[in-house]
Parts: structure tokens; sequence; C-alpha cells
């Protein structure tokens, strides 16, 4: 015999927890109409008398749903929620079958009951006890099946760590400056008018203040290199890249072209 799919178990329990839901509702209306007459034939009010069954039927589904939540989670309910359950019901199957149990008002061994009355004022309580019971107990089988082949939960994603401070490596090489033409444009013509003049140098950068800013570019650079490697285990984005250095998509693919070949101080460690 092959073992029960979970899948279709749980589609299962909960069709059958609609229909039970659905006769559990049927009694539930005719207790509390027994119930507010019991209530008003002892002059209850009946504003207090129709409250009466209404809070059975409240704290029969609260401990109901409390035990099928446990009884999902792999926990047994404790057996305060049996008590309810039973004393609730009990309260309600008694206060259905009074006036058939002792019509003429005598409490004691009802010597005058009338069978058939208790049997029909008895059958819904009963039922109604019963439901509560069969569903908690469909929930407890149903959450002992085993998981499906193949199906793991998903680990739960460690919390990202704070950045470690920069790492002292060599500054990023300068950008690369504009594609300029090396290559000599002098032509060998006889007539020296016809020589195209050629462009003028471009001025040199300055040294001080570009070797400074690669070095915070770089370090700010190696920060989120080994803060993404640490969590995720890969190097930075491109798009991280240019969104938290504030940087050009050629620039932040060179700082990534060059992180991706940097080993970090401390790698993360293998999963």
């Amino acid at each position: 015999m092959n073992p029960p799919d979970q899948h279709e178990a749980i589609r299962l329990l909960r069709t059958m927890t609609r229909t039970l839901c659905a006769v559990g509702a049927l009694a539930l209306v005719f207790t509390t109409v027994n119930v507010t007459l019991f209530a008003r034939s002892r002059g209850v009010p009946l504003p207090i008398a129709i409250l009466l069954d209404p809070m059975l039927g409240a704290a029969l589904a609260v401990v109901l749903y409390a035990d099928a939540r446990l009884a999902s989670w792999g926990i047994r309910p404790p057996g305060w929620s049996t008590a309810l359950r039973w004393s609730a019901g009990s309260a309600a199957a008694l206060m259905n079958s009074w006036e058939s149990l002792w019509p003429d008002g005598q409490i004691g061994w009802p010597r005058r009951a009338d069978p058939a009355a208790v049997l029909l004022h008895l059958t819904p309580a009963l039922l109604l006890i019963l439901l509560t019971e069969t569903i908690a107990a469909y929930r407890r089988i149903i959450a002992n099946l085993p998981n499906p082949t193949g199906t793991t939960a998903a680990p739960y994603p460690e919390p990202n760590t704070p950045p470690p401070p920069p790492i002292a490596e060599p500054t990023l090489p300068h950008a690369l400056p504009p594609h300029a033409d090396t290559e000599s444009t002098t032509v060998t013509d006889n007539n020296a008018a016809d020589t195209p003049v050629p462009p003028p140098p471009a001025p040199p950068p300055h040294p001080g203040t570009d070797d400074a800013t690669d070095a915070d570019l770089w370090a700010r650079a190696a920060a989120l290199d080994t803060a993404a490697r640490t969590t995720t285990g890969r190097p930075a984005s491109v798009w991280r890249l240019r969104t938290e250095l504030h940087i050009g998509p050629d620039r932040a693919a060179q700082i990534h072209a060059h992180l991706a070949t940097r080993q970090p101080a401390n790698p993360p460690p293998p999963a």
C-alpha cells in the first residue's frame, strides 16, 4: 500500500472540515433555540437567554481552532482543552434535554422522562461534541504524516552583517583616458601647407587629487565587495557599485572586473 500523500490528505481534511462545520452550524442553531426556550421558561430575560448557547458555541469553536493549530505545529493540545470541549457540550446537552428528563420539575432520578424527547434533544448536542473531537483527531493524524519526498523547508536567511573596515589594498589604476589616436598623422607630402596640424596634447592629470579620490573609491568598493561576499558569497554587482558609489557604468564595470580577481581577507565559510 502506498503511503498517503500529504497534499491529498490536507485537501480531504479541508473538505471534511467544511462539511462537519456545516453540520455543526445546524446543530448550534437547534441547540440555541432549545436553550433559549429553556432559559425563558425559567424567567431569564430574553437578551440574556439568547446569549447562553452562543457562548457555549464560541467556546467550542475557539478551542477547536486552537487545537487544530497546535496539531499542525506538532504540539499536543493540553488536557484542559478536552475538558472545556466536554464541559461546554455537556452543559448544552443538559439544557437541551432538561424539560424531557424532568417534565414535572422534580429533580432526582428521571422517573417520568420522555425517552423520545430525550433522544430528540440530545442528538444534536452529542453530535456537536463528537464533531469537535472528530475534527481535532483528523487534524492530529494528518499533522503526523511525513512531508512529501523532495520538499524541504527553506532555511532562514542570515541577517546582514555590517561591512568590515576597509582593507588596505593597492589603489585602482586610473580610468582609461578617452580614446586618443596615438598614431602619427604626419603625411609625407612635398607640400608642407597640406600637412594637417596635430591636435594639442591633453593636459596631464593632477596626480595628488586623483590618487586620493581613487584610494577612497577603492576603499569603499572593497568594503561593499566584502559585505556582498559575506552575505551572498559573490562579489558586489555592477549595479550595486553604481548605486552605492555614484559612478558611471564604465567605471563600475572596471571596478567590478578588478574586484572579481581579489581575495578577501576573511572569506565567507562554505555553505
